[in-house]
């Protein structure tokens, strides 16, 4: 009898244990499925400005006091707009001069928005 009852609190045990891991598991897939998709609700716009327009301005043409300072780039020039996507996202990524990367602080599907945001401007 006793040798039951210890077998029932082991597999009760194993039980909790095996529910709690799933639980967390559960919980972890959820959280990144929240993640993912306020990423998708976040607009290419409200990316640009909450990262770009201290620079840059709201409208790309550098005239706020630090990029006047800095001399950020006009990204509504007739420069800027010669330049492929695929060269914004990787200066978007790894900086250039003065301007910080953004390679660690965005995701891959961020940064190419705000991309195809700049070629919009």
């Amino acid at each position: 009898m006793e040798k039951f009852f210890r077998l029932g609190v082991v597999s009760g045990f194993l039980l909790l244990a095996a529910f709690i891991v799933l639980s967390n598991s559960a919980q972890a897939s959820l959280s990144s499925g929240e993640n993912a998709s306020s990423e998708t609700i976040v607009s290419p716009r409200s990316l640009f400005i909450q990262n770009c327009s201290r620079c840059h301005g709201t409208n790309g043409k550098a005239q706020t006091a630090l990029g006047k300072k800095l001399e950020a780039d006009d990204l509504t020039s007739t420069d800027a707009k010669a330049l492929s996507t695929a060269k914004i996202v990787r200066t978007i990524t790894n900086g250039r001069g003065d301007m910080p990367r953004f390679g660690k602080k965005l995701t891959a599907a961020q940064i190419k928005s705000i991309a195809g945001y700049i070629r919009s401007l």
